[in-house]
């Protein structure tokens, strides 16, 4: 289904501390992590709640040279490890829903200058 080094663009999904949980449509454990995304990166959490926030990808020196990512964002990724987790055999209640298979991948440097090409042209 995925290979290793693939690059697929993928719509941003949800987001906190450790990154980045990208969807394809059909498939929805595809993770960004924080060590994946392209430097310099920052989170700035709400004041009110340390789990929600904003992540900027500072590009430049300028003043104006971060862009925040937002839910509208279509992001080009390289899969970097397809994983399949043991099945649990008993889940805490409040847990996540168990997911049989999960991406890890690198966010593929190009997309931010795809979006930069759009703004500036």
């Amino acid at each position: 289904m995925f290979y290793l080094r693939e690059i697929i663009t993928g719509k941003l999904v949800s987001f906190d501390a450790d990154g980045l949980r990208l969807s394809i449509g059909f498939f929805d454990d595809i993770y960004i992590p924080t060590h994946h995304m392209p430097n310099p990166n920052r989170y700035e959490p709400e004041n009110s709640n340390k789990n929600k926030g904003t992540w900027f990808w500072d590009y430049g020196e300028e003043i104006d040279s971060s862009f925040n990512i937002n839910y509208t964002d279509k992001i080009k990724f390289q899969v970097q490890s397809v994983s399949y987790p043991p099945i649990p055999v008993e889940q805490p209640k409040e847990s996540k829903p168990f997911a049989p298979m999960l991406v890890s991948d690198k966010w593929h440097f190009r997309r931010k200058q795809d979006r930069l090409w759009r703004i500036w042209h």
